[in-house]
């Protein structure tokens, strides 16, 4: 964006206290996200919103905007998909990368499907694969889960387009009864995400994703990418950037 006239923005959706910590006592820092957008030299975000749930989290958040007050930081404590829905801005001159990297599944699709609507946000998405698998075990049936996480699955997805991943089973369980299943693993919970993800954004959305796995080898997250802009020579080159950051991580 370097020779480019838009003013930039960055928006960190679940900030966090914009540090992260590493090491049994915590004591010892490296730069989360936020400082790594206020470090950003080649051409500086013009704007930096940090929006975080937790009031701990926001105090944080706030005494990091307190030490740069030379720059445009915007802080708020509420949820994010309340902000990203309300966001209003002109996008014929705002431009931006948003991180969506939620704790757990609080991202819901209606406020992606508003994100793509901007056309101008470079958006990463963190889908919680952990989370998700959880609230759907391999051998269920559909009905069986509980209204708390099928609420929530509905939100995540947009619809209930998960129950497609259950099929009757060949065994009974005790009472003779037919049983679901679902194959293990996490590709049908991506599958069914990205599918709708490449039927909002079309070509914008980046096919490469990559799994974010614990210590143990166990998938927490997958990292997906949707381009913001629809012109065909910005989505050629922020596709390829991300390819490449998809790729080295």
């Amino acid at each position: 964006m370097k020779n480019q006239p838009f003013r930039l923005m960055y928006i960190d959706a679940f900030a966090g206290t914009g540090r992260v910590g590493f090491g049994q006592a915590e004591t010892e820092f490296i730069h989360g996200s936020a400082m790594r957008a206020l470090l950003t030299k080649d051409k500086p975000f013009d704007r930096i919103v940090l929006v975080e749930n937790d009031p701990s989290h926001y105090a944080e958040l706030e005494r990091l905007r307190n030490k740069h007050r030379d720059r445009d930081i915007e802080v708020r404590n509420m949820d994010a998909n309340q902000y990203l829905r309300y966001l209003r801005e002109d996008w014929s001159i705002w431009r931006g990368v948003l991180f969506l990297d939620p704790f757990a599944t609080q991202v819901e699709w209606s406020t992606v499907e508003k994100i793509a609507g901007f056309g101008a946000l470079d958006t990463w998405i963190m889908f919680p694969v952990s989370a998700i698998a959880r609230m759907l075990p391999t051998s269920k049936r559909p009905d069986e889960i509980a209204d708390g996480w099928v609420n929530r699955l509905e939100r995540v997805y947009g619809d209930d387009s998960w129950r497609e991943l259950y099929r009757e089973s060949r065994q009974l369980d005790l009472f003779g009864r037919v049983e679901h299943e679902r194959d293990p693993g996490i590709d049908g919970l991506v599958t069914i995400y990205e599918t709708k993800l490449i039927q909002l954004f079309g070509e914008r959305f980046l096919l490469d994703t990559r799994i974010l796995k614990n210590t143990k080898g166990s998938a927490l997250f997958v990292m997906m990418f949707c381009v913001g802009s629809s012109n065909p020579r910005a989505v050629a080159l922020a596709k390829r950037i991300a390819k490449h950051i998809v790729d080295n991580i």
